[in-house]
């Protein structure tokens, strides 16, 4: 009996050992083959690592401390919702520079405030933000474009305008993408689409 439940007990322990072993062999093929696909796509797109990204509870962590399975926050129709991070991408010494543009809001300043509201982000060339007409590539931005912009203070969603756009920003030795369920989040509280 006893040789029986040793056996038994030992039969246990090496399934539960190889499975171990095979699912981190999964996961380790997962992620390679994310970076493959990322480097035959030949269009990345990242943020810098300290890019602040608007998390479900209305806190802002830099991109490069946000963790899988954590809630981030993300617009839908005019509205403010949670979406859940499901992967991660990190870069190392990346390839694109990152463009910078600056958002204005759309509607017209009282001509008692002197000061203009403005936003920075910075992102690759081929990133994709969300637009009043759909999402579009950061280097196809123009003065024209109207994207979304969640303010804290209110919890309501305004419209932001291209105030100007500057390719080749800066260059970065690490970046960071985010892909949600939703497939869109916030950073510095203007909604940018992961694909």
């Amino acid at each position: 009996m006893i040789k029986i439940a040793t056996t038994s007990l030992l039969l246990l322990v090496s399934l539960s050992v190889f499975a171990q072993t095979d699912n981190m062999s999964v996961g380790q093929i997962k992620s390679e083959e994310t970076i493959k696909v990322s480097k035959k796509k030949k269009r990345y797109q990242y943020f810098s690592g300290s890019a602040p990204v608007t998390m479900a509870d209305g806190s802002v962590k830099p991109i490069a401390d946000v963790r899988i399975g954590e809630h981030v926050k993300t617009c839908r129709d005019g509205k403010t919702t949670a979406t859940q991070v499901k992967q991660i991408d990190v870069f190392n010494q990346p390839y694109s520079a990152l463009t910078a543009f600056y958002l204005r809001p759309a509607e017209t300043v009282a001509e008692s405030q002197q000061i203009v509201p403005a936003l920075l982000i910075e992102a690759t060339p081929d990133h994709r933000v969300q637009t009043s007409h759909g999402k579009k590539r950061m280097k196809k931005l123009s003065k024209k474009d109207v994207l979304y912009h969640y303010e804290p203070a209110t919890g309501l969603v305004s419209l932001w305008k291209i105030g100007a756009v500057k390719e080749n920003a800066r260059r970065v030795t690490k970046a960071y993408h985010l892909e949600t369920v939703d497939g869109t989040y916030l950073v510095d509280n203007v909604m940018v689409a992961n694909n």
